[in-house]
């Protein structure tokens, strides 16, 4: 029995081992976790385009992300679109219904989106 014993303890260490190295490797997988955001938004009535300030109906909420986060959101865009009013030249652009978002020569990204907050559907966040 002492020598069965022996026989299986290195088998035993490898499966210990194995095992050790496979959860090493789950918890090195993606987790869905909230990150923090940069940005800025705007609560207004009316349209972008004469927007006035947010009254008891018809507000709408205009938002802004920055940074690391419109970086990764234009990176998973796809193909950028025509530019129709470029605040400088060599601006890109992509846009996904409401979604728009803009990387400048600099490398510096921006995103936009809107939402009416009477029906909770989405609009745009930016005009030109």
């Amino acid at each position: 029995m002492k020598r069965f014993a022996q026989e299986l303890l290195p088998f035993i260490f490898l499966i210990l081992v194995f095992s050790q190295a496979h959860a090493q490797v789950e918890s090195d997988e993606w987790r869905f976790q909230y990150k923090p955001l940069a940005g800025a938004y705007e609560l207004y009535s009316g349209e972008l385009s004469e927007p006035r300030a947010a009254g008891s109906s018809g507000a709408s909420l205009a938002i802004r992300i920055d940074k690391e986060a419109a970086r990764q959101i234009f990176a998973q865009m796809g193909r950028d679109v025509p530019n129709l009013c470029p605040s400088e030249p060599g601006e890109r652009m992509r846009q996904k219904n409401d979604l728009t978002c803009y990387r400048s020569r600099s490398g510096k990204h921006s995103c936009y989106i809107g939402f009416d907050l009477g029906s909770g559907k989405s609009k745009a966040g930016n005009i030109c």
